[in-house]
């Protein structure tokens, strides 16, 4: 025997879904009135990664560092989501914008002193930028808090980097 709690479960299960309930209209001329915009994500890394040349480096281009734009998964393409990057390196850099159109998202150059990258991705289907800054760290830091920092060497690298997440409509 089928109880009606049942009953009304295995009709619920069977029945057709309800039509959606009809959403009123917005106010004319309000904000709201423009076709609800689909957004996307895509996670990805800013980052920096330096080398010291050693003491026989001149000493105005003392370490070598890329600064890049990756997809957070080491498996997934950005030029898939990412259209262009621009980077605008330090003034005294020639030239100082640079535009990369295809994967790796990078920039490699020479140089002694830190600064703030300022970079925006273009992603495919839109014109608009994403904007990230991204301060190159040449130097490494203490490993441990209120311990000096570790000495330079030219076979560990300086990284850092940044976990975000390019958010477009």
């Amino acid at each position: 025997k089928m109880s009606t709690a049942s009953l009304s479960a295995a009709a619920a299960a069977t029945a057709a879904p309800p039509a959606p309930l009809p959403v009123p209209p917005p106010p004319a001329g309000s904000a709201s009135a423009e076709v609800p915009v689909q957004q996307a994500s895509r996670p990805i890394v800013v980052g920096s990664c330096a080398y010291w040349r050693g003491k026989e480096a001149e000493e105005s281009k003392s370490h070598e560092w890329t600064v890049y734009v990756r997809a957070a998964s080491p498996d997934e393409d950005p030029g898939l989501f990412i259209k262009r990057v621009v980077f605008q390196l330090h003034p005294t850099i020639t030239p100082s914008t640079r535009t990369v159109e295809a994967p790796p998202f990078e920039v490699t150059e020479q140089g002694w002193g830190e600064f703030e990258v300022g970079i925006k991705v273009y992603y495919h289907g839109g014109e608009r930028a994403v904007d990230f800054s991204h301060l190159l760290k040449l130097y490494p830091e203490a490993e441990v808090a209120g311990s000096p920092a570790r000495e330079l060497s030219i076979d560990r690298p300086v990284v850092a980097e940044k976990y975000d997440e390019i958010v477009w409509a």
